[in-house]
């Protein structure tokens, strides 16, 4: 998060949690594993049929109620597999939005993104929905996504979402698969109408591989590029996996003379958490360590008690560099992505090329002057 005044839905304003140890910002359901694409990153490796032991309705039901116990009341993103594929889905995503709850989608650009069911999703309560845009052309999103025609399929579901009265949100996850197509697909976005651009920065888990994560060089210079960007679109951006967005632009805010705002980045366990489709709870989808289950466990007990959980939120316990960072109370680094490629989910994030002062890099000001903010990786 890069934002002090938060917005979700129809735009107006939400209370945002300030302590990330009682609750979390943002809850994500995999509702389902079944999804009709062959995402190349998927990191669900999302299959074609539903499992036989997901959530029940009214196991879904008692998850919201559950959740409903954190104040103030995280966002619950419906995600997948497609959630599309749940029959039951805007009945949950209903009685979640019935019980205060900020509730959106994230569904897969299949045949199911139909006027009806986008309808059906405003008539539940549903006023924001997000899908994902990996490449500015067809050869490079259908290829990432696995099925012809999904570039085109997504444009247009944009465009009857947004005639449903429903805001939409496009994600990217950024690989070397489609780094050279930001500034295209930053376009596409703005000609679009969404109201957000979330970039994901890829997390070696699930179908993602290490080889197709970017340089830390590269990870800088997309972070400046997307701060510039955010002042001159009509657009929100923001990132996900991408802890140290939040840095660059505290350093560039310090550089103009301007103070940034102070809410901290939201992370793995820390402000986030993820329930899988058979009610796993994780510290989020793409750091699978596995904390205790909805069926057996209280979710708030897991999120504010569970050893991995609290040590994600301590950051006196974060190693190498992110540990002695003037930066990691703000940032913190990515959990996932140190645990994917170190298995240490408390190490340094490896694709953050900030060397602090302690660690021998230059002062704050030196290190932030100029692209590629860089000086070498430890």
């Amino acid at each position: 998060m890069n934002s002090a005044a938060h917005q979700h839905g129809n735009g107006a304003p939400f209370e945002v949690p300030t302590d990330y140890n009682q609750g979390p910002v943002v809850a994500f359901w995999e509702i389902t594993k079944a999804c009709a694409l062959a995402c190349r990153h998927c990191r669900a490796l999302a299959q074609h049929k539903r499992h036989p032991l997901e959530l029940s309705t009214a196991e879904g039901y008692a998850l919201v109620d559950e959740l409903s116990r954190f104040q103030p009341k995280p966002i619950l993103v419906i995600s997948g597999g497609d959630p599309l594929m749940r029959r039951d889905l805007f009945e949950i995503a209903g009685y979640a939005v019935s019980k205060g709850m900020r509730t959106s989608l994230s569904p897969s650009v299949t045949a199911l993104v139909t006027t009806q069911n986008l309808a059906r999703a405003y008539e539940a309560g549903v006023r924001h929905i997000s899908f994902s845009l990996d490449g500015a052309t067809p050869e490079v999103h259908d290829g990432f996504r696995g099925v012809p025609g999904s570039f085109e399929r997504t444009l247009l579901a944009v465009k009857a979402a947004r005639d449903a009265g429903i805001t939409v949100q496009l994600n990217t996850t950024v690989s070397k698969w489609n780094l050279q197509q930001l500034e295209q697909l930053a376009a596409i976005v703005g000609d679009s109408g969404a109201i957000l651009w979330d970039v994901f920065f890829l997390v070696p888990t699930g179908r993602a591989q290490a080889n197709e994560m970017l340089s830390p060089q590269e990870h800088e210079r997309i972070f400046l590029w997307l701060n510039s960007l955010s002042k001159h679109v009509n657009f929100g951006v923001k990132t996900t996996l991408g802890q140290p967005f939040r840095r660059v632009v505290m350093q560039q805010a310090q550089q103009e003379g301007k103070a940034a705002d102070n809410v901290p980045a939201s992370n793995d366990g820390n402000g986030i958490c993820f329930i899988s489709h058979i009610g796993q709870i994780f510290p989020s989808g793409f750091l699978p360590i596995h904390c205790g289950n909805v069926r057996t466990d209280s979710l708030v007990h897991v999120y504010r008690e569970h050893n991995v959980f609290q040590e994600l939120r301590d950051k006196s316990l974060l190693k190498g560099k992110c540990g002695v960072c003037p930066f990691n109370a703000a940032c913190g680094g990515c959990r996932a992505r140190a645990f994917g490629v170190t298995g240490d989910y408390l190490a340094a994030d490896p694709t953050c090329g900030f060397l602090p002062p302690a660690w021998g890099g230059a002062s704050d000001n030196e290190a932030s002057s100029e692209a590629p903010l860089v000086h070498a990786v430890s």
